[in-house]
């Protein structure tokens, strides 16, 4: 910290259209007035000309500027700030929770932009954060490639949803026999036989037809359709079902040409520690780029305990009720994981800790001690992501490749172990997602 400085913060609440920045001296004292400037030329120029007239009032002055991101809407009007290599700035970003708990703690209650800014400008004074570096251009476009496939996904899960609730009412016993209604062959069924009577009159030898359509599952289907409770299979309903498997049918194909925008995003990252968790075995491209998407900085993380809580990979006890798909009732509590984190990076772990539990040796080892220990499956998994995430953490943190056997060793180099050949091997069974 310079003690001959004279220090302003300057808080910025940002919009789409426009932004509002507020000043404050050392002594929390308006410094300048706040005002609204547009998200063009005229309005940063118009900002500059404010910070240009407090320097030539505080020669020694440096502004610690920390600004409030609203979405995408903060980006430009960052670049543009680190690009003003004339001016003394230390610029600092805070996500919209932070900044809406301490604007409660120091002011009004009732949102507003004006507001917004101050409390920016407040903690930028008081708390001095830390600088941000100035952002690399191809960081930013791997974060909007993984926000995309993060929509895709949700349009996708939302339309499956659909699906579920179509086939209910015109074959219920579909979904209990086909887990996932969003695989391939399980979409060209329903679009061929759309309801119960439509495939319960087929001929066997024409549902054989379908690709990858195993000949016990096709039997399954073609009698339980026969005998279906479904009240539903006039033609409306025909095309309803087929047209919800067309719209998933595009929504998979558009995350299939998401993928390769995500791949050629990664592709531009300039090297650094961050590509070292691509080394990691079971991680592949597409979790590695939505975890360094997410992540950003290592530097944000004080732990690999906090990144684990940041995705929320834990459990949470909940009551349960409701019926399973054999027709037993759900009772009293049990735990599953946090709905806390990134809806698309904890379904990505869940994929990644089940290859990491056949490939990953410290992962492997850790699935057989739960595994010994009777915990469910899924539980097991959530012990096996947070595991990931120790490794993510520890690679990134080090800028060391993944070492398979660095575990074992370290067990082998204490008193006592010299013995150590490592665990069992106990192969997870094999589970649909």
């Amino acid at each position: 910290m310079d003690l001959n400085a004279f220090y302003i913060g300057v808080g910025i609440d940002t919009a789409r259209y426009g932004h509002h920045a507020s000043f404050l001296d050392e002594d929390k004292r308006t410094a300048a007035k706040s005002f609204h400037f547009k998200e063009d030329n005229d309005g940063y120029q118009e900002f500059r000309h404010v910070l240009n007239r407090l320097r030539a009032k505080h020669p020694n002055v440096k502004f610690l500027v920390r600004i409030d991101a609203a979405g995408q809407y903060a980006e430009n009007l960052i670049h543009w700030m680190h690009k003003q290599k004339d001016l003394p700035l230390s610029i600092s970003v805070g996500t919209p929770l932070k900044n809406k708990r301490y604007r409660e703690a120091h002011y009004d209650k009732r949102k507003a932009d004006p507001i917004e800014s101050l409390a920016c400008a407040r903690f930028a004074v008081v708390e001095r954060p830390q600088p941000m570096l100035a952002p690399d251009p191809a960081f930013g476009s791997l974060r909007n490639a993984v926000s995309a496939m993060e929509a895709c996904a949700t349009n996708l899960t939302r339309l499956v949803n659909q699906l579920h609730m179509l086939l209910a009412i015109s074959f219920p016993e579909f979904a209990v026999i086909i887990s996932d209604i969003s695989k391939g062959y399980a979409l060209k069924i329903l679009e061929k036989y759309p309801t119960a009577k439509r495939l319960g009159n087929a001929k066997i030898d024409s549902l054989l037809q379908i690709p990858y359509l195993a000949e016990q599952v096709a039997s399954k289907l073609h009698e339980n359709a026969k005998t279906s409770t479904a009240h539903s299979s006039d033609l409306v309903q025909e095309a309803l079902i087929k047209a919800k498997v067309r719209e998933i049918m595009a929504a998979k194909a558009q995350y299939a040409d998401l993928l390769k925008i995500l791949k050629n995003a990664w592709d531009s990252l300039p090297n650094g520690p961050h590509r070292r968790i691509h080394t990691i075995k079971g991680i592949g491209l597409q979790t590695a780029a939505s975890l360094v998407a997410k992540m950003v900085s290592i530097d944000r993380f004080k732990s690999d305990s906090s990144l684990i809580g940041y995705f929320g990979i834990f459990p949470e006890e909940t009551d349960t009720s409701g019926t399973e798909k054999d027709g037993t009732p759900k009772k009293g509590t049990s735990f599953r994981m946090s709905r806390k984190g990134n809806d698309l990076v904890r379904r990505l772990l869940y994929t990644a800790a089940q290859s990491a539990a056949r490939h990953n040796p410290a992962v492997r080892a850790l699935y057989a001690r739960q595994a010994a220990m009777g915990k469910p499956y899924n539980r097991i998994i959530g012990h096996c992501m947070a595991k990931l995430l120790r490794q993510v953490y520890a690679l990134w943190a080090k800028d060391e490749d993944f070492d398979p056997n660095h575990e074992l060793r370290a067990q082998q180099e204490q008193p006592g172990n010299e013995n150590v050949v490592g665990p069992k091997v106990v192969k997870p069974q094999s589970k649909e997602v």
